[in-house]
C-alpha cells in the first residue's frame, strides 16, 4: 500500500479531525467530573458515528474555500472556548464543532444532507432544556411517594411526611439530586438515539418516550427505597455505596437494560432487513 497517497485522501484527515474533537470533548467532560454528561455525550457520538459509517459511500466530500474557512473558524472557536470548561460550553461543543467539520467536509451546499447528525449534535443542549423543565416540577415529592409506596407494598412499616420517608429505626429525605431528573434525562436520551437507529412510526416513538421516562423514574424510586431500607437496618456503608456514583451507575445500567429489553422484544426482534439499523427515520 502507498501510504503517501493514502494520507493525501481527505477522508483520513476528516476522520482524524473528527476523532480528535470527540476525544477532546470527552476529555473535557471527564475533567469536569460530570459523569451523567459524559455518558450522554459518549452515546451521542457513537450514534452519530454509526449513522456516518452506514452512509459513508454516499457522502459528498466536496467543499469550497468559503465553507472550509468558516468550518475551520468554528472548530478553532470551540477549541479556544473550551479551554475554560463550563456546562454550557461543553453542551454547545458538539453542535458548533460538528457543523464546522461538516462544512470542511461537504460545504454549505450539502448541509441539509446531514440533518440527522445535526439534530443529534444539538441533543445535549435539548436535554439541558428538558432538565430545566423537569426541575420545575416537584419531582422529589413524587419520588418520595413512589418510594414509600414500594416499601409499603413489600411489607415495611413506612410513614411519609412530604419528602421524608420514615421507617421504624431511620428515615431519609429526598433531595433534588435524588429526585430522578438525571435518570429520566438519561432514558430520554437513550430513547431518542434509538429513534435514529431503528425505523418506527410516530406512535411507537411516543410510547417509547413514555416507557423510557417511567423506567427512569421508577428505577430511581427503587434506589431511594433501597437507601431507606439500609438506613432502617443501620447499614451506613451500604447506604454510602448505593448513594454514591458507583451505586447510582448500577441503577442507570439497570434502567438501560430494561428499556433495551423492551425495544428488542417489541421493535428490533421482528425487523425486516430493510428496516435494520441505520435506516431510522
Amino acid at each position: 500500500m502507498d501510504w503517501t497517497k493514502s494520507f493525501q485522501k481527505i477522508e483520513y484527515w476528516l476522520v482524524a479531525l473528527s476523532g480528535g474533537l470527540v476525544l477532546l470533548h470527552l476529555t473535557l467532560i471527564d475533567k469536569s467530573q460530570n459523569e451523567n454528561l459524559f455518558s450522554l455525550a459518549a452515546l451521542t457520538w457513537l450514534t452519530i458515528g454509526s449513522l456516518i459509517w452506514d452512509r459513508r459511500k454516499k457522502l459528498n466530500l466536496e467543499s469550497d474555500t468559503a465553507s472550509t474557512f468558516v468550518g475551520m473558524a468554528l472548530v478553532v472557536l470551540m477549541i479556544i472556548r473550551n479551554l475554560t470548561t463550563t456546562d454550557s460550553s461543553l453542551r454547545l461543543f458538539p453542535l458548533i464543532a460538528g457543523v464546522g467539520v461538516i462544512l470542511i467536509a461537504s460545504g454549505f451546499k450539502s448541509l441539509k444532507s446531514y440533518g440527522k447528525e445535526i439534530i443529534l449534535l444539538s441533543l445535549l443542549l435539548f436535554l439541558r432544556l428538558v432538565t430545566i423543565v423537569l426541575n420545575a416540577f416537584d419531582l422529589p415529592l413524587l419520588t418520595a411517594k413512589a418510594s414509600a409506596f414500594l416499601l409499603w407494598f413489600v411489607g415495611f412499616d413506612v410513614v411519609r411526611q412530604g419528602v421524608i420517608i420514615a421507617l421504624p429505626t431511620g428515615r431519609v429525605e429526598v433531595y433534588g439530586a435524588c429526585s430522578g431528573v438525571e435518570s429520566i434525562v438519561l432514558m430520554l436520551c437513550i430513547a431518542i438515539l434509538f429513534f435514529f437507529l431503528i425505523a418506527i412510526n410516530h406512535w411507537q416513538k411516543a410510547i417509547c418516550i413514555a416507557i423510557a421516562v417511567v423506567i427512569g423514574f421508577m428505577v430511581n424510586a427503587m434506589r431511594v427505597a433501597l437507601l431507606a431500607f439500609f438506613v432502617d437496618v443501620q447499614q451506613p456503608k451500604a447506604f454510602e455505596y448505593w448513594h454514591s456514583s458507583d451505586g447510582s451507575l448500577l441503577f442507570a445500567i439497570i434502567s438501560v437494560f430494561i428499556f433495551g429489553l423492551y425495544c428488542w422484544i417489541v421493535h428490533v426482534r421482528n425487523l425486516a432487513p430493510s428496516s435494520a439499523i441505520g435506516k431510522g427515520k
